[in-house]
């Protein structure tokens, strides 16, 4: 019974681990590529722009038709048979708006990943341990494919990275059709009802994550190129560098999952506000050592940051809509994309690089002081 449960745990959570792999290889890589292509900011902040307007017009969808429907595991299927194919096609094209449009279309299908993982993974193992579980997953993906793709770029070239990228969506296609997720419980009031019942209190986590991204996204959307083509350092050490965070946020995940019973407000405050560290340094290094300093900040305050922000969602919200709640941090999370790397590539080519760096120190360091007004509320005290 125990070794069952252990394969539905591995397979509820590759959905997470096939969406973090693809941002840690095509999401850290492709900015690298196409500047090597010679775009400018505005184009590659652009991709990015453009791919999380699909991303997050299609996860809450997600989440809702997997509450409606019950079968999250036939959605799941479809949107990560787009994520291989696109995945597979991405070296054939080099012109600016197809490869945009491309993107795009990935980030439809990826908006699978997330909301599926981290709602079936809190149904299988509880809401704490659940998040855990996703973090894990996500982080161990991540780390795999920044550090994998470097290896990849050194030795076989851009084009191999995005077939290998192709390899952990087609194999979550697969188990999505083999293994269907749980559906969400039953018996209550109607999704309707249990959509009218979610508290404020979720939509000021929201707020904390969407005003950090918005001056974040613009810095993380470029952070293979700030590491091999401003401080300099070579392929491989760009992708050893860029798995720290991801690795360090998976290891800890657990351990903040632990103990943060009745402190996740003050973790989530902590973890937005301590990315202008990281911002910090990367402003001021000049060697692969400083960024990884960087890195394993980046990865210890983001490893508070997504624990106890998901936590506390799923936590408030109805059980009726576990899988429209797991999918609102990811919403929140995209829309400060949107807003950052709308305006952020413009800002770096007019102004440079650094000019944007330094509004995100400040952006990110004042995001923290939106979830401590939650002090006025009981209940968001208490998770």
């Amino acid at each position: 019974m125990g070794g069952y449960r252990g394969l539905r745990v591995m397979a509820a959570a590759l959905p997470a681990y096939a969406y973090f792999y693809n941002v840690g290889s095509i999401g850290f890589w492709l900015p690298l590529h196409v500047r090597e292509l010679g775009w400018p900011y505005t184009y590659i902040t652009l991709i990015a722009t453009w791919y999380f307007v699909a991303v997050t017009l299609a996860t809450p969808l997600v989440g809702l038709l997997s509450d409606l429907t019950r079968r999250p595991g036939y959605i799941l299927a479809a949107g990560m048979a787009v994520v291989a194919a696109t995945s597979a096609a991405m070296p054939h094209v080099e012109d600016p708006p197809l490869l945009m449009a491309l993107r795009a279309l990935q980030g439809l299908g990826l908006a699978v990943g997330l909301p599926i993982a981290l709602g079936s993974l809190s149904l299988i193992q509880g809401v704490r341990r659940g998040v855990a579980s996703t973090v894990i997953a996500s982080g161990l993906g991540m780390s795999g494919g920044a550090l994998l793709s470097g290896v990849i770029v050194e030795y076989l070239g851009f084009p191999m990275l995005f077939y290998a990228a192709a390899v952990p969506a087609a194999l979550s296609t697969v188990v999505a059709l083999l293994w269907s997720p749980p559906p969400p419980p039953s018996g209550g009031p109607g999704l309707l009802a249990a959509l009218a019942r979610v508290p404020w209190e979720v939509f000021v986590v929201m707020a904390g994550i969407a005003v950090r991204n918005t001056f974040a996204s613009g810095v993380f959307s470029i952070v293979s190129i700030i590491f091999n083509k401003i401080v300099g350092i070579s392929y491989l050490s760009t992708g050893a560098v860029l798995a720290i965070s991801p690795a360090i946020q998976a290891s800890a995940s657990s351990f903040f999952q632990r103990i943060m019973r009745g402190r996740a407000l003050l973790f989530y405050s902590a973890g937005l506000s301590g990315t202008a560290i990281t911002f910090y340094i990367y402003h001021s290094a000049d060697s692969a050592l400083d960024l990884a300093a960087a890195q394993a900040a980046l990865g210890t305050f983001y490893g508070a940051t997504v624990v106890a922000g998901n936590t506390m969602i799923i936590a408030l919200a109805p059980s009726e809509i576990r899988y429209t709640a797991s999918s609102l941090y990811t919403f929140a999370f995209n829309i400060g994309w949107i807003l950052g790397t709308s305006v952020a590539g413009r800002i770096m080519d007019a102004a440079g690089v650094d000019a944007w760096i330094r509004l995100a120190v400040a952006g990110t360091l004042a995001s923290g002081l939106i979830p401590l007004t939650l002090l006025a509320s009981a209940r968001a005290r208490r998770i």
